[in-house]
């Protein structure tokens, strides 16, 4: 009777961990499922979809070192102020360095109406969107017509 009973608990066991291996499985099938659908859309990218389904014209354009950007259409305005961000003494502190990416909406009269960090350290990425919300552009225009324009702005953050 015992013998049976320490071969029922093995069985009883070794199933559960089967079972516990195909609930992980199916979490993990679950996830990667989740992981290969479409990406979610980060702020901006909402607003200017918005902006589209409303009838504006939303052009993407190099913002900052570009060169000659003018074409027969599109006459992209450059940077009048793209004021620099301060380096946050936590980030200095922690010796936080590298470029910090961040996309911006600027509206037909050239300022910036929206701002967010797409990449770079954590503690940078507020200064960052602060700069970059305080930047100014000329205007941009599709056939003579001021349009929005989104784009990304780049800071290097260098400790010393």
């Amino acid at each position: 009777m015992r013998k049976a009973l320490i071969i029922l608990t093995a069985l009883l066991v070794s199933s559960t961990g089967f079972y516990t291996m195909a609930q992980e499985q199916q979490q993990r099938s679950n996830t990667a499922a989740t992981s290969d659908a479409e990406p979610q859309k980060s702020t901006i990218d909402k607003l200017v979809d918005e902006a589209k389904a409303r009838g504006e014209i939303v052009v993407k354009a190099c913002l900052e070192n570009c060169g000659d950007q003018t074409g027969d259409e599109v006459k992209v305005g450059r940077a009048l102020e793209l004021p620099k961000p301060d380096y946050p003494p936590i980030a200095r502190a922690a010796h936080a360095t590298g470029q910090v990416l961040v996309q911006v909406i600027i509206d037909v009269d050239g300022t910036v109406i929206a701002a967010a960090a797409v990449g770079g350290h954590p503690l940078l990425q507020a200064a960052s969107v602060q700069a970059a919300r305080n930047a100014r552009f000329a205007v941009t225009k599709v056939n003579d017509q001021p349009v929005k324009v989104t784009g990304v702005i780049t800071y290097n953050f260098i400790y010393q």
